[in-house]
C-alpha cells in the first residue's frame, strides 16, 4: 500500500505552516510514490486518516525546547516531544492522536513523526528564517522515508 504523508498545521500561522509547506514541496516531486494530505491536527481526523495504513509520516511544528529550525525525527512514539499545540492554531495534535490511536488499536505499523522546532507561531504566511532553512532537509528526509526501498 502507498505510504501516507500528513502535513499538520495552519499555513497562515507562521511556522505552524511547516507541515502544509512540506506537502506542497513533496507534491512537486514527479516520482514520489505517496499519498499526500494536509490536516489541521485534530486527533480524531489524524487517526481516521491513518487508519489501516501500514506506513505513515506526519510532519508538524514540535516545540521541545531546542533552537528554532531543529528537526526532530521520532519513531519511538513513547518519546514523542510535545507538539506545538499550546502555541499553534490547531487544537489537539500528534501526541493526542497517538494516544487516541493506541487506545483504539489504530496506530500504523510504522509511524514516523518529523517535527520542526518553531520560532514564530503568529499571523502570517511566511516561515521564520530558521524554519524555512530546514524545509529542504525535511522534504528530503520524508521523500527518502517513503521511497519504495525504505
Amino acid at each position: 500500500m502507498t505510504p501516507l504523508v500528513i502535513g499538520v498545521g495552519n499555513r497562515w500561522r507562521g511556522d505552524d505552516g511547516i507541515g502544509p509547506r512540506t506537502i506542497e514541496a513533496l507534491a512537486r516531486i514527479d516520482d514520489l510514490d505517496a499519498e499526500l494530505l494536509t490536516l489541521d491536527g485534530e486527533p480524531a481526523r489524524l487517526v481516521t486518516a491513518w487508519q489501516g495504513r501500514p506506513r505513515v509520516v506526519v510532519v508538524d511544528a514540535i516545540a521541545a525546547g531546542e533552537p528554532p529550525g531543529t528537526i526532530h525525527v521520532v519513531t519511538d512514539l513513547h518519546r514523542l516531544p510535545g507538539a506545538a499545540t499550546d502555541v499553534s492554531s490547531h487544537g489537539g495534535g500528534i501526541v493526542e492522536a497517538v494516544a487516541l490511536g493506541r487506545a483504539l488499536g489504530q496506530l500504523p505499523e510504522r509511524l514516523l513523526v518529523v517535527g520542526v522546532e518553531p520560532a514564530e507561531i503568529g499571523h502570517g504566511v511566511e516561515l521564520s528564517p530558521p524554519v524555512a532553512a530546514s524545509l529542504d532537509a525535511v522534504v528530503r528526509l520524508v521523500a527518502e522515508e517513503v521511497a519504495p526501498c525504505a
